[in-house]
């Protein structure tokens, strides 16, 4: 379970990140596309959500120091495969990207559910 949660935090930032690539102008996903799809105010918000979604499931299942320096990575590596797959294949990252952050997000927010439940049931 630990293993599923820790992997579904890291495919969580791709969520961010793409909101982000979206909301800013970029050769790879054509410049005007950031004008029709996100702002940089919602990618900001978006990022933030993502960022507390996924360090709470890290921290969850690995605790903090160790969720917090696998949420840290995740970043690091998934942004900078994100921009090669931009390079390299922009329309299948623009597909996959969201998709594959969307699960990860899914998974983080509903064991956090989970998690929760089961502390409630405890009293």
């Amino acid at each position: 379970m630990n293993d599923l949660l820790c992997t579904a935090s890291a495919l969580a930032s791709l969520l961010a990140l793409t909101h982000w690539a979206r909301a800013v102008p970029t050769r790879a996903w054509g410049d005007e596309a950031a004008s029709r799809h996100a702002s940089p105010q919602r990618a900001w918000a978006l990022v933030l959500t993502t960022l507390l979604i996924q360090t709470a499931a890290a921290t969850v299942a690995t605790g903090w120091t160790a969720g917090i320096a696998l949420v840290l990575a995740a970043w690091m590596v998934l942004g900078w495969l994100l921009v090669l797959a931009m390079n390299q294949w922009p329309e299948a990252s623009l597909r996959w990207a969201p998709r594959l952050g969307w699960a990860g997000t899914s998974v983080c927010a509903l064991a956090l559910g989970v998690q929760v439940l089961r502390l409630g049931g405890t009293h």
